[in-house]
């Protein structure tokens, strides 16, 4: 399977943990889901084919900061009744920053937000 193709997997899998961490507490716009497919198919691809990541290898680490995303998208949504196109780039922002820093530590140049 090429990483083009598998990619679809890791983001079904990320936004499972995403769906788990939200429950039933609030709704996702449906704009938020797009977004953030559009957002996480680059970076996970970028990682996959510059980086070498595995899904494999990977898997848990990525399912476990998709379930942190929604707890982010949570706790930014807030009162809102639902997470909205805003809070899910709050929520990205703080996961970006955790991941940027743990990949830093780890030697690896991470994508920069906005990067191809």
């Amino acid at each position: 399977m090429t990483p083009a193709q598998e990619v679809d997997y890791i983001l079904n899998d990320c936004f499972f943990a995403v769906g788990q961490a939200v429950g039933t507490e609030k709704s996702i716009d449906f704009n938020v889901i797009q977004w953030w497919r559009a957002r996480y198919r680059a970076f996970f691809l970028h990682a996959m084919t510059v980086n070498g990541n595995s899904w494999l290898k990977d898997r848990k680490r990525v399912t476990a900061v998709g379930r942190f995303l929604g707890q982010r998208a949570l706790f930014h949504a807030a009162e809102r009744p639902s997470i909205d196109l805003q809070t899910a780039a709050l929520a990205s922002h703080d996961v970006e920053t955790g991941c940027r820093m743990s990949a830093e530590r780890d030697g690896v140049a991470p994508q920069r937000l906005g990067e191809q």
